[in-house]
């Protein structure tokens, strides 16, 4: 057996370096401002329904809180839904809707809602914003049951697992479980959470974090699973029971988004927006400034950046921030655009290894990629 196990691996080594390997599984894209919902009609009244239904959909999206419909300011907004949508289309279904205890054809309403609007709604509302950067999360699951121990691939369970991660705006990647995944890890492997060969066999899809799941069915009827994280700031565990294996999958997701929301929403601070110095090396020419410039101030934690010096191939910027300072070196680490770099191109100042970062003595100092 052993002998076969290596001929295998082998073999998918020699396809993949021939050019014949199946391609990995693409990562979700997650749409954070946008929505649908099924509706019964065009009606107008169906319409202010639908809107409702979508922006109380988009607010814990975007929030990261799945109480989030539960502040006074969101209810109140709910019911001028429409105002946050600019764009809306209908797209045929063969789906229908339960209305006064028929059953009709139904529609689905597509909604495109202006993000600075429902940003504008999250900051009145003193809650959290959770950045589209998000890390994608690839997924293991295993199950045991009366023939042993069983890998999840069935693609009803896989797409609520997409379901419910894109209403949770969760990136999510699934393995291809082919003949090299199998080879990789297997369902002994997966289920004893052997971490060694999980990352291993994860690293051909790239992603960010792994979420291994485990569940059983108990005598009485019930589903009990536990979810393990594995992740650079942390490898918390779910321990979740639910009377459906549906209703299962929907608690992971949200156990998962809950927790990578609360390490990266951004909380407004009451007493207002920081200031950040920072110098950026590596650049050439005006249009690396105005593309360092776009770049920053398109990211959720920065208000505006403001030129304080250009010099040659060095710029120094104040960025006007929301949030902690570690979220925003969190982000530009995962973007991989501003490099950290150890030569700062500038004078050393006495001491100021001491001095908080970000500061004048103690600028932030990266290089362009």
């Amino acid at each position: 057996m052993a002998v076969w196990q290596i001929g295998l691996r082998a073999l998918v080594i020699g396809l993949t370096l021939g050019g014949f390997a199946v391609p990995t599984q693409a990562e979700q894209v997650v749409d954070l401002y946008s929505a649908d919902v099924l509706v019964a009609s065009q009606s107008a009244a169906e319409r202010r329904r639908g809107a409702r239904d979508g922006l109380e959909q988009l607010m814990v999206r975007v929030s990261g809180d799945p109480g989030a419909s539960d502040h006074p300011a969101v209810r109140e907004a709910l019911s001028r839904a429409e105002d946050f949508i600019y764009e809306f289309n209908y797209v045929s279904t063969d789906e229908t809707l339960e209305v006064d205890g028929e059953e009709r054809p139904a529609s689905r309403l597509m909604m495109k809602f202006s993000a600075p609007e429902v940003e504008r709604l999250l900051r009145s509302a003193s809650l959290s914003l959770w950045p589209a950067n998000r890390p994608a999360v690839l997924v293991w699951m295993v199950r045991r049951d009366s023939d042993g121990l069983q890998r999840v691939s069935d693609s009803e369970e896989r797409d609520w697992l997409r379901a419910r991660a894109e209403t949770r705006g969760l990136p999510l990647v699934m393995p291809l479980d082919d003949l090299e995944d199998r080879l990789a890890v297997s369902a002994r492997e997966l289920w004893s959470l052997d971490e060694e060969t999980i990352r291993k066999a994860s690293q051909r899809y790239d992603a960010e974090a792994i979420l291994v799941g485990r569940y059983s069915e108990t005598s009485a009827g019930q589903w009990r699973s536990d979810w393990q994280l594995y992740h650079d700031l942390g490898n918390p565990t779910f321990y979740l029971r639910n009377d459906s294996v549906n209703g299962l999958l929907a608690e992971a997701i949200d156990e998962t988004a809950n927790h990578f929301a609360g390490l990266y929403a951004i909380v407004p601070r009451e007493e207002g927006p920081d200031a950040v110095l920072m110098e950026v090396g590596g650049i050439d020419g005006f249009g690396d400034y105005k593309s360092v410039e776009r770049y920053l101030e398109d990211l959720a934690l920065v208000r505006r950046a403001e030129l304080v010096s250009l010099r040659p191939g060095v710029l120094t910027l104040r960025l006007v921030t929301e949030g902690e300072q570690a979220r925003l070196l969190g982000t530009l680490e995962r973007d991989g655009r501003l490099v950290p770099s150890a030569d700062s191109n500038r004078v050393s100042l006495t001491g100021s290894r001491f001095m908080p970062a970000g500061t004048q003595a103690n600028p932030l100092v990266y290089t362009w990629q």
